[in-house]
């Protein structure tokens, strides 16, 4: 880039050449040659800033704002904007009756309404009526809110659904506003607007919902920074369809990392197995994924999406503390914490190294000792939360296949104080 010279330079120099080829020296503020050295000197610091702003426009590492945005459109790039988290699969978000209660929509609705009241109910559309007069199904209406127990995060319901009999009833949610603080974990999404219909407040607490897999795909628009990296790589992306592949799924909200398998099923096929910021995929990303890949896969190729297999890690062990310790609960916490998140960071085809894994917990101020009582693992199942075929471990590092990746919550670890 020129070097930029703003009016003190200009000024400067001019001064020198008259004073050093001409008879001239009276530069007083009122002088003649005083104003034509300010005249010149502004205007050509003005000249240098557009140069300056004209070279940093069209220079992809100075480019900012919408002169990135424009060399992007030259190389067939396009800044993301920002983006509600949200989930349009029907298998993650749900409503369900309490399962303490072993009711059925009929039974529910039989119980709190009178006769009058359900001719009410069904005269507005809330329930459905078979023709025996039995209770056939419940309406929960679309854009219900959904929401974190603190109501910090908020979620609305895209369709309405049918809670029929005592079955869960699932539907598509999307985030109130854009961003990843809008994101959520798995279980999160636990509470729900119907106590702010009147004609559905005597049942509102006996129904439920809940998410069964991490929503994680709400973002902020790209920086000039991302969308700069964007643009450096699209032209390497374009001889390798592996390398499209790869670029196409890692731009997804949501995702860490994927593994590829060329001819996974066969010629022509490309396996993808997927692995999420959070540690359980849900099928909608995996869907999201699914699409935008075989968009821009080579022509011909059949593109096969999936989760890992997900072994979930149970794990029991105690912890001795400091005599002088005034919150060892806080401590118990704080260790079986600190073993989830070291579990659940390990990447797809990782090792649990076990003196890693016992120095989480003894990193942990006031905590003098990690005494383990078991350790298996099962197959993991991210639906009805539960761990099959289960198999009991050494203390020792233990490594998954290439195509399974570890997984633990608070379900499986149990910490207790000596």
């Amino acid at each position: 880039m020129p070097v930029r010279r703003n009016y003190s330079n200009i000024y400067q120099d001019g001064k020198t050449r008259i004073q050093n080829n001409t008879p001239v020296n009276n530069f007083n503020p009122q002088g003649v040659t005083k104003a034509f050295l300010d005249i010149l000197g502004l205007e050509l610091e003005r000249v240098n800033d557009n140069l300056e702003y004209i070279y940093n426009s069209i220079d992809p590492t100075r480019a900012v704002g919408r002169d990135l945005d424009r060399i992007g459109f030259l190389v067939g790039q396009q800044r993301k904007g920002s983006q509600r988290a949200a989930d349009f699969s029907e298998t993650n978000f749900f409503f369900y009756i309490d399962r303490k209660m072993s009711w059925t929509i009929n039974q529910l609705i039989n119980e709190f309404y009178s006769s009058s009241e359900i001719s009410s109910l069904s005269s507005n559309g809330y329930i459905t009526l078979n023709g025996n007069g039995t209770v056939s199904y419940l309406t929960i209406p679309k854009g219900t809110v959904v929401a974190n127990s603190n109501q910090s995060v908020s979620y609305t319901t895209v369709n309405a659904l049918n809670l029929i009999g005592n079955a869960d009833a699932y539907t598509a949610i999307t985030a109130v506003g854009a961003g990843p603080g809008y994101n959520v974990e798995s279980n999160n999404l636990i509470t729900h607007s119907l106590f702010q219909i009147p004609e559905l407040r005597k049942i509102a607490r006996y129904i439920k919902c809940t998410n069964n897999f991490p929503i994680q795909n709400g973002t902020y628009a790209q920086t000039d920074e991302e969308f700069r990296y964007t643009i450096s790589t699209a032209k390497a992306a374009l001889p390798s369809n592996e390398l499209a592949i790869r670029r196409t799924a890692l731009s997804i909200p949501g995702i860490r990392d994927i593994l590829f398998e060329k001819n996974k099923y066969g010629a022509g096929t490309v396996h993808i197995i997927v692995d999420g910021i959070s540690p359980l995929v849900s099928t909608g990303l995996i869907s999201i994924v699914q699409q935008a890949v075989q968009n821009n896969a080579s022509y011909g190729d059949i593109i096969f999406v999936d989760s890992p297999e997900y072994l979930g890690v149970e794990l029991n062990f105690s912890i001795r503390v400091e005599p002088t310790s005034t919150d060892p609960l806080t401590i118990r916490n704080q260790a079986r914490n600190a073993i989830i998140s070291y579990i659940n960071f390990l990447p797809i085809g990782g090792e649990i190294v076990w003196n890693r894994l016992v120095s989480q917990v003894l990193d942990i101020p006031d905590i003098i000792d990690f005494i383990p009582n078991y350790f298996k693992y099962g197959n993991y199942d991210a639906i009805n939360k539960i761990n099959k075929e289960q198999i009991i471990l050494n203390f020792i590092n233990q490594r998954s296949r290439y195509n399974e990746k570890w997984y633990t919550d608070t379900g499986l670890i149990t910490c207790c104080i000596a």
